[in-house]
């Protein structure tokens, strides 16, 4: 149960931390939030993905 705390308290700051983030870099907006969250995403996704720029 302990090691399961800990993924779940990881992941939450993961999270915390990726908001942040987009907030800072696109605006302290409900639309710098929703755009910037789905442009990282996409470049996320595509640097998993192994796309190039």
């Amino acid at each position: 149960m302990r090691i399961l705390n800990k993924v779940l308290w990881t992941l939450a700051f993961l999270v915390a931390t990726f908001f942040w983030m987009v907030l800072f870099e696109h605006g302290f907006t409900m639309k710098g939030l929703t755009e910037g969250t789905g442009e990282e995403l996409r470049a996320l996704g595509a640097w998993f993905g192994g796309a190039k720029k």
